[in-house]
């Protein structure tokens, strides 16, 4: 995609058009209903419009961040007036959390609201991703929306989607969001904000080779999805091999990577035919298909992470970009990290999952959510270590595959009340979170129904159903939560305040619900 020009005299035009008709355009382009499917994807926000008078929020309370600041020297370039700033995970009124967008069009200010009932956090790389996504619909149809000699609009070879999830990993190489860290536990957690503006203003313009070799690649993998192997499930992996980088390099960095002869590497230019006889080489787990700039060049084993932390721009860019392509409608773009107890963990930073593109949350936002939850309906808990048995316990059930239900917090009167609960098995004694119990409780999560906890989190009892729901709930909106165990769950939190529930789906995703919402989810 070739960087195009545009007509000093077009230019001016616009610029000098009417401001209001200006903000009445990005209104509409950001009410259309591809922006507003890529923005409830990655933030599970709806799209409100505040106007131009909205009051913002006050600057000593909340702290905006610059909104194009990968597109500032590009918009300078142009004359165009546009400034942006985001002031993410305000508190409502309420429950939930707001992200305010305000922006700044030739001298007139235009605010927008992301507003969700979930405490959805946005972290610095949901933010990257907005940045390119409101920056991308700008370039696109603000700076050049009319060929100046032709008189229609340009043509674009690539969608919004395409262009968005492109510039968003391929800015990750230029301006890493954040540090990522390891706790003693190996689980990860945002560090502090590495980019800098300065950095972030030098980031490739729109059209890069690499930007297209990526773009090339999403359109690949998302047609792997419908395609299978003599008739069989298709799972399969690409690494992709820093451009540039000999094969000497390459072969001193990753040991367990083996070259095709060079007659044997397709492009993507030749379309998905030549990678047929390819696709089974790879598992996606620990044997990749060695990709570098848009070439099929090698095979790669990869059973450890390459590093404990990613807490500097050298190491980012020293990291290994993984995907792993699942016949079940999953595409997964993911980093190895490599911790103290575990040789190679993934380190997500986006998924395409049945139409849908997200940012997996990081588990620190999910657990300090569940540790306040569970604090308010289990304020003395049996052992002190019950937050680190309850991950534990919580990561075989996602591991297992099989999905689960766990209700925290009963009462001795609900446990013992014949109203609410039914077909539940009780155990002879309590059973408390400590490592000795873990293999059982995990094998308890998986019966039919319920796992339940006391208000000591204590197991008292499996296989708990809920009698017919006193309180009807309307459907959850998303496309996740509307399974059987996620309305089970929301229906026993709805029916008991005082409880704090957990499903896990069978892909492993992990959703907390309380007072019958969703509260957090960890994909």
């Amino acid at each position: 995609m070739k960087k195009k020009s545009v007509a000093a005299g077009h230019l001016t035009r616009d610029l000098s058009a009417p401001t209001r008709e200006l903000t009445d355009h990005l209104r509409y382009l950001i009410d259309s209903p591809e922006m507003v499917r890529l923005v409830h994807d990655i933030t599970t926000c709806s799209v409100v419009w505040e106007g131009s008078d909205a009051l913002l929020p006050d600057p000593q309370a909340s702290s905006g961040l610059e909104l194009f600041p990968c597109f500032t020297m590009h918009f300078q370039e142009q004359n165009l007036q546009l400034k942006g700033a985001i002031y993410p995970n305000l508190p409502r009124e309420g429950e939930g959390l707001d992200h305010v967008i305000n922006l700044e069009l030739a001298g007139r200010p235009c605010t927008f609201r992301l507003t969700t009932p979930h405490t959805y956090v946005l972290s610095p790389f949901h933010l990257r991703f907005l940045s390119m996504l409101f920056g991308r619909l700008v370039l696109q149809n603000l700076i050049f929306p009319l060929d100046s000699t032709q008189g229609f609009p340009l043509f674009t070879p690539y969608s919004l989607e395409e262009q968005v999830v492109g510039g968003y990993l391929q800015s990750l190489l230029w301006a890493p969001c954040a540090t990522i860290k390891l706790d003693a536990q190996d689980t990860p957690y945002i560090g502090s904000m590495l980019h800098s503006e300065r950095r972030l203003k030098r980031c490739e313009m729109p059209g890069s080779r690499q930007e297209e070799a990526i773009i090339r690649a999403w359109r690949l993998f998302k047609r792997l999805l419908y395609y299978s192997i003599e008739g069989g499930p298709l799972f399969t992996g690409f690494a992709f091999i820093p451009p540039g980088l000999p094969e000497d390099i390459c072969q001193k960095r990753w040991r367990s990577l083996i070259f095709y002869g060079e007659d044997a590497r397709p492009s993507f230019d030749e379309g998905l035919e030549p990678f047929k006889q390819y696709l089974l080489h790879a598992n996606g787990r620990d044997t990749f298909l060695a990709l570098q700039e848009g070439r099929l060049i090698g095979l790669l084993h990869l059973t450890r992470g390459t590093h404990r932390q990613l807490a500097s721009l050298r190491s980012w860019n020293s990291a290994l970009p993984l995907t792993s392509i699942s016949s079940r409608g999953r595409i997964t773009f993911w980093v190895p990290l490599r911790g103290r107890h575990n040789p190679r963990i993934p380190l997500a930073i986006l998924e395409y999952r049945h139409g849908h593109l997200r940012i997996p949350l990081f588990q620190d936002i999910f657990w300090l959510e569940l540790d306040r939850q569970v604090a308010q309906v289990c304020p003395q808990p049996s052992h002190p270590d019950w937050r680190l048995r309850l991950q534990r316990l919580l990561a075989l059930v996602r591991r297992g595959g099989h999905g689960a239900i766990l209700l925290l917090g009963l009462t001795p009167e609900q446990l013992t009340s014949p109203d609410a609960l039914e077909h539940q098995i009780f155990l002879e004694n309590p059973v408390p979170l400590t490592e000795r119990w873990l293999p059982l409780l995990f094998g308890l999560a998986k019966s039919d129904g319920a796992l339940l906890f006391n208000d000591h989190l204590e197991a008292v009892a499996f296989g708990a159903r809920l009698k017919a729901a006193p309180v009807q709930l309307p459907p959850e909106q998303d496309d996740l939560g509307s399974g059987m165990r996620h309305q089970a769950t929301r229906e026993f939190t709805a029916h008991a305040p005082n409880l704090v529930g957990l499903a896990v789906s069978q892909d492993g995703y992990l959703s907390l619900y309380r007072h019958g919402k969703l509260i957090s989810r960890l994909y």
